[in-house]
């Protein structure tokens, strides 16, 4: 159960900060975003990528959260866990049926169910105590 519960801390921290670094890019420069991801910038997409990045963002930020809680064994951030993951397999799908890039849709796929995985396996049986004994050892 501790390599499920380091796994799982592992990705979250990654995802955390791939979602707060494409937030923060797509808010300081969108253009330079989307030429990055090889999409042409048009009249009118400045506004709609802004509020993309103020959304992976926020992602971002409830995926930092979901990994904290996770490490005090709150069943809340087992379950923001699972909601993050979710998330990013949701928009799987839409990457590929809207804008027809397979490449990104399936990046989101594996992502999203790499996450998910540890989440759904990481149960807190006993209130987290398994948990918080892993990260009561790394304050060691």
């Amino acid at each position: 159960m501790k390599f499920i519960s380091l796994t799982l801390y592992a990705l979250l921290g990654l995802t955390a900060l791939i979602q707060v670094v494409e937030g923060i890019a797509s808010i300081a420069n969108p253009a330079g975003m989307m030429a990055g991801l090889n999409l042409a910038m048009a009249p009118g997409v400045e506004v709609p990528v802004t509020f993309l990045g103020l959304a992976t963002l926020i992602r971002g930020a409830l995926t930092a959260i979901a990994l904290r809680w996770t490490m005090q064994g709150k069943p809340e951030g087992f379950f923001l866990a699972r909601f993050t993951a979710l998330t990013i397999l949701l928009s799987a799908p839409v990457l590929y049926l809207r804008l027809h890039r397979p490449e990104f849709a399936l990046g989101d796929l594996v992502q999203g169910s790499l996450l998910l995985v540890p989440a759904l396996l990481a149960k807190n049986w006993d209130g987290g105590s398994e948990l918080r004994a892993v990260a009561g050892e790394r304050e060691r």
